[in-house]
């Protein structure tokens, strides 16, 4: 679209909608079908957006950066079926969403960058591109954090972003939220968010990101994020004091498995049960991209996740756990289908619900 439109190098437009039809044949308390989507535009306006950045200015750093998301469907196929979590990652209220407007300074090939204004804490915090790949929310998501306060995506809050890169392979990110912002950001174009968001406080965020080339070897024609260790922790005094730890690992090995590969691992543990209804959270999962070789961009995906309930807010809950298993198919530059079928263990975590298996193609459209 930025070629379509013929805009100048400094302003820079993107859009991206992403449907995800579902239906469970069996299991859950009943079999029903969903239509959600998911639409994102996003502008930047910067000298600095079409240049290599080794030839930045210092004015080339900075950047403006807007988004707003829409959503259109029913964000509760998750509860009609009897399932805890959201299988669908773009189940959110319908209606369109300030998802960021910010001022931010980019790192480039230096060492500190810094944001602030309107924005959520991830993709700051808690993500790696590895999730983007995955349609079930606790998978996709940002290691399935469940404390309704916190500015998680499509959710944001006045903010600020600290980075810094002391070496080629390490950064350090420290972001301070502000909570009470969260709900009235959520409202402004109209939007009625559930009724537990927003609250007071601040949350604050700390993370180290280590990239070395070893953890994942470049290859030609790879398409697969770089490998990454990601610790990172957050504290929360919005009332009832909260804190957490969560980690990620992603990397290659010397298996064949396709052009390229990536398995990884994540988890997410809450200090405090009385601040996060899914206080424990693990996965793990496979990419491997070019598995068959007439299709090199195509991309092979596996998870499983494991989220633990909050037994002080739902004693009569365990756990829920989910597989996923789908491929990618990459039409052209602009279209992606990605077949996905998902088997949801102990759904709603009380073991009275049959398993639930469930199908979607995902649809996802970049302009």
């Amino acid at each position: 679209m930025q070629n379509n439109l013929n805009l100048p190098d400094w302003f820079q437009f993107s859009l991206q909608s992403q449907a995800e039809p579902m239906l469970n044949p069996s299991g859950g308390t009943k079999q029903t079908n969903n239509w959600i989507q998911q639409t994102v535009a996003s502008i930047s306006v910067g000298t600095g957006l079409a240049k290599d950045p080794s030839n930045w200015q210092e004015i080339d750093h900075w950047h403006v950066d807007a988004s707003v998301n829409f959503y259109n469907g029913n964000p509760n196929f998750n509860s009609e079926i009897g399932a805890a979590i959201p299988l669908q990652q773009v189940a959110h209220e319908n209606g369109f969403w300030l998802t960021q407007a910010q001022l931010n300074r980019s790192i480039g090939n230096g060492w500190f960058g810094i944001k602030a204004g309107i924005l959520s804490l991830n993709p700051d915090f808690i993500y790696t591109p590895i999730y983007d790949y995955y349609i079930h929310s606790s998978l996709n998501n940002t290691l399935n954090i469940s404390i309704s306060d916190l500015p998680v995506n499509p959710l944001a809050a006045i903010g600020g972003v600290l980075e810094l890169k002391p070496a080629q392979d390490i950064s350090m990110r420290y972001g301070l939220f502000d909570l009470a912002s969260t709900k009235p950001i959520a409202k402004v174009f109209g939007v009625n968010p559930q009724a537990n968001v927003g609250g007071e406080g601040v949350a604050q965020f700390l993370q180290i990101n280590y990239s070395p080339q070893w953890l994942a070897p470049n290859k030609t024609g790879s398409m697969l994020p770089d490998g990454l260790l990601q610790i990172g922790g957050y504290t929360t005094n919005n009332g009832v004091d909260g804190s957490g730890i969560n980690a990620s690992l992603s990397f290659s090995t010397g298996l064949s498995l396709g052009l390229d590969h990536r398995f990884w691992i994540g988890s997410n543990y809450s200090f405090n049960s009385l601040n996060d209804s899914t206080p424990t959270f693990v996965s793990a999962g496979l990419l491997s991209q070019g598995l068959i070789a007439s299709r090199p961009f195509d991309v092979f995906i596996l998870g499983v996740g494991k989220t633990g309930f909050n037994q002080l807010l739902a004693p009569n809950q365990n756990y829920e756990g989910v597989i996923e298993l789908g491929y990618q198919f990459q039409l052209n530059p602009t279209l992606n289908l990605q077949p996905t079928v998902q088997w949801i263990i102990n759904p709603g975590g009380a073991g009275n619900t049959a398993g639930i298996f469930a199908t979607t193609l995902q649809i996802t459209l970049n302009l």
